[in-house]
């Protein structure tokens, strides 16, 4: 494996949620550069449909944090960007918009940042998907026919990230077939 391979595979292994940020800003040439790097990740039928909305403004971020119990860790951010897509545009909308936010999670990690999102659009809870998507869209003057699945928060790190217990490799994984329940 080559050392770039190897930095990837690293960078994917190691990535954790960062929800407690330094009070130091994020610059501008960083969030474009996060964002120039999402333009580049794949999306059905080359649609390339997602918008980007990037957020430093102390006021907006903490109103972000306010959307809802489990996001107020928001507000401690010193930066977010948000992927907006239109789903007239492509049926693929949450998955192009899933893909370029990781992208957006894994740049940000490269480059000594913390990162998390935040889930706007909920599948198993309209009412609340809607209601937290049209605060968004509210605060941020996005039209109302782009759907927002999530926000990424962005910022330097207060502490390292803590470890996580993940589930044995023989736990997840079949092949061929999925096992039999027994």
């Amino acid at each position: 494996m080559t050392d770039k391979g190897q930095a990837v595979i690293d960078a994917l292994i190691v990535r954790r949620s960062c929800k407690d940020y330094l009070p130091t800003p994020v610059s501008r040439e960083t969030l474009t550069e996060l964002i120039d790097i999402a333009r580049y990740s794949p999306t059905g039928a080359n649609k390339n449909a997602w918008r980007f909305v990037a957020v430093t403004n102390r006021q907006i971020l903490n109103s972000l944090g306010q959307i809802a119990r489990t996001c107020s860790w928001l507000a401690s951010a010193q930066a977010a960007i948000v992927p907006i897509v239109d789903p007239a545009a492509t049926r693929y909308w949450l998955e192009d918009s899933s893909v370029a936010a990781y992208q957006i999670w894994l740049a940000a990690e490269a480059r000594g940042l913390g990162a998390a999102w935040a889930a706007m659009y909920q599948s198993d809870n309209t009412e609340e998907g809607n209601r937290r998507q049209g605060i968004v869209r509210g605060l941020l003057n996005i039209p109302a026919n782009y759907n927002v699945p999530m926000i990424m928060a962005i910022g330097y790190r207060k502490s390292p990230p803590a470890d996580k217990k993940r589930p044995e490799l023989e736990e997840v994984i079949a092949w061929e077939t999925f096992p039999a329940v027994q």
